[in-house]
């Protein structure tokens, strides 16, 4: 796949793990990707010496100032002008040869940055967190969205979020993406008044051309690979993404537990070993990173707790999303739906 030359600002300071595994992952994946241009925000006294093999590839924008976890998002993307975040969100919004943003900091002060500095594409009511969940087929995987930006939506948001997922999934090839409502049950009379308009919504898109929506999901079915989109608000979507990942974790502790109980468990996790990890790697890390679809420049946020591995996966995602044009199809898209639903809208 030939990648964009534009380069990715990286916050080296966001995240529980900090520079050291955001430097650690940055140049693994300098190694791994020759296209790979960086501009990494950080402490500079530290960077440089770690990144100096890779000459003009890598800029450092000097900064020790950190936005913390904790930290109300407004008050510090308006005060902390000098923070890592920040800085990294203005290179972004001021460079044409810059194309995404990818940090691990709070994804309130990553939301609200990007809402500030970045800005809405057109028409977007409310951005939304999209990572992308694995299957039971192979090579296959669905789009959450909201994943937890937005606790409170309205229809008319999670029939944005649809088009615009469904805009996004076009843009990487797909030419009918099967998009689904998350709901407590198949049926068209199921859920709350949100979903059941949004339902009716979504069916008045379908019958015009404009989306392939296939009704609603239940939770246990997401995973089947029977859909390609599943729009959510942000608080129902992020209940089945951090209970999915909670599950994968129960999972392969108990897998660990049952092998150190006896030696013919452990003589069999020998031959298992390398396929779990391989597993893991290729089904589990998904949901690592996801832009936030909506603004107009690609902002990736990455999990508060990302390490190397997962900084190298991110960047790798940021270099394959940072060419879509998503504003381009987006805005059209969405002015198509006051078209379609009229008044509604």
């Amino acid at each position: 796949m030939m990648y964009s030359m534009k380069k990715i600002v990286l916050d080296c300071l966001g995240g529980d793990n900090g520079l050291p595994a955001m430097v650690s992952g940055a140049v693994t994946a300098l190694k791994q990707n020759p296209e790979l241009q960086l501009v990494m925000v950080g402490d500079a006294e530290q960077i440089k010496p770690q990144v100096v093999e890779f000459g003009d590839r890598v800029e450092i924008v000097d900064t020790k100032v950190n936005i913390a976890m904790d930290e109300h998002p407004t008050t510090a993307i308006r005060t902390k002008t000098d923070s890592s975040l920040v800085l990294g969100l203005e290179q972004l919004k001021t460079r044409n040869d810059c194309g995404a943003f990818v940090s691990a900091g709070s994804t309130g002060a990553v939301l609200t940055g990007g809402f500030m500095k970045i800005g809405r594409i057109p028409g977007v009511s409310r951005p939304a967190l999209c990572p992308c969940m694995p299957t039971l087929i192979d090579g296959q995987e669905f789009m959450l969205l909201d994943a937890g930006a937005n606790m409170d939506c309205s229809a008319e948001q999670l029939v944005q979020f649809a088009v615009m997922a469904n805009e996004y999934k076009k843009a990487l090839g797909m030419e009918k993406p099967r998009v689904a409502l998350l709901n407590v049950g198949a049926e068209e009379t199921k859920g709350n008044e949100v979903v059941k308009t949004a339902h009716a919504m979504l069916n008045k898109l379908r019958d015009a051309g404009m989306i392939n929506f296939v009704g609603n999901i239940e939770p246990d079915h997401v995973f089947q690979g029977d859909v390609d989109i599943v729009v959510a608000d942000g608080f129902w979507g992020n209940v089945l993404l951090k209970s999915s990942e909670g599950m994968v974790k129960f999972i392969f502790k108990s897998l660990k537990q049952i092998i150190s109980s006896s030696f013919s468990a452990k003589i069999g996790a020998l031959f298992l070993g390398g396929k779990l990890k391989k597993f893991k790697a290729e089904k589990m890390d998904k949901t690592n990173a996801t832009i936030f679809l909506g603004l107009k420049k690609s902002v990736v946020k990455m999990h508060g707790n990302a390490d190397a591995r997962k900084v190298t996966s991110a960047l790798n995602y940021a270099m394959t999303v940072v060419d879509l044009d998503l504003h381009q199809r987006i805005e059209p898209a969405l002015a198509q739906i006051e078209t379609v639903l009229g008044e509604n809208a």
